[in-house]
């Protein structure tokens, strides 16, 4: 397999990714999310370094699969077998619920990172 190069920008620094070819718009489109999620934490916390940015990221990312992964293998309030309640809206709203609560998670971690 041939191997490509993506250059991705987290932050406003640039990085070169290396991948096979034909992925480079699947690395583009994930990169696109982390790179919202960093951008929401500037808009949160600042500017507060490119490490403690990218470390709060990949906690919020590890949260969200955690999540996930705990509810694909928890059966639904209403009995279904795959954690479905069949009902898209319920079902992003409670994503969202779970994106708030780990994004207030990393905010108060963050908050006690900074006053160190």
């Amino acid at each position: 397999m041939s191997q490509s190069i993506v250059t991705i920008r987290l932050n406003g620094t640039p990085y070169q990714i290396g991948c096979g070819a034909g992925e480079e718009p699947r690395i583009e489109e994930l990169a696109a999310e982390i790179e919202s999620v960093v951008q929401q934490l500037v808009g949160s916390v600042g500017q507060i370094g490119e490490a403690r940015l990218l470390a709060m990221t990949a906690l919020i990312f590890a949260d969200r699969a955690q999540e996930t992964a705990g509810k694909a293998s928890a059966p639904a309030a209403d009995g279904s077998p795959d954690g479905a309640s069949g009902d898209d809206a319920s079902r992003d709203d409670a994503a969202a619920a779970a994106l708030d609560r780990a994004a207030e998670r990393i905010l108060a971690l963050a908050s006690n990172l900074s006053s160190h």
